[in-house]
């Protein structure tokens, strides 16, 4: 099967097999109100699956010089010698991101997501990243490196929650 095709099966297996990843907000500020989480991609599936961020990690980002170099870092890799797509316009003053990636992963399939978010006591959120494992799917044989990028309402402190989960092929 030629890689079109099989990139092709395993972005449309990841979007049926995703739920929606946005929560709305319901009285911001109390414990265990929902925190709008406004993903860069719309679809169910990670931002990128090839970036530069080969390593897991959870990134925080509060200020437009952190941001410019974490863009970068994003698509740092895979992407060959394509320039660097303009850097989203982020409000620091109200708006931070979060960057959630995978790290390196040696066949496709893997993914990504920032789910959800909500408030925590001690002016704080916690977020919950979703990780995807593939099981019995067809998948691209290449090396990918997923990453999800969200942006929040600027809250204290962030907290990570972590969920796996596999998605099972037939």
């Amino acid at each position: 099967m030629n890689s079109f095709v099989r990139w092709s099966t395993v972005a449309l297996a990841l979007m049926l097999g995703l739920g929606a990843c946005s929560d709305s907000t319901s009285s911001p500020g109390k414990p265990g109100a929902n925190i709008p989480v406004v993903r860069l991609r719309s679809e169910p599936y990670p931002f990128a699956f090839y970036s530069g961020l080969d390593k897991p990690d959870r990134i925080v980002i509060r200020d437009p010089v952190t941001w410019q170099i974490v863009w970068k870092k994003v698509w740092g890799g895979g992407y060959g010698d394509s320039e660097v797509p303009p850097l989203p316009a982020v409000d620091f003053s109200s708006e931070m991101i979060l960057v959630a990636a995978l790290g390196a992963r040696s066949i496709g399939g893997y993914g990504i997501l920032i789910d959800r978010a909500h408030e925590v006591a001690n002016s704080g959120i916690s977020v919950t990243i979703r990780s995807i494992s593939p099981l019995n799917c067809l998948v691209t044989e290449a090396f990918t490196q997923p990453v999800d990028i969200a942006r929040l309402p600027v809250r204290g402190r962030v907290e990570f929650t972590e969920r796996s989960e596999v998605h099972q092929c037939q």
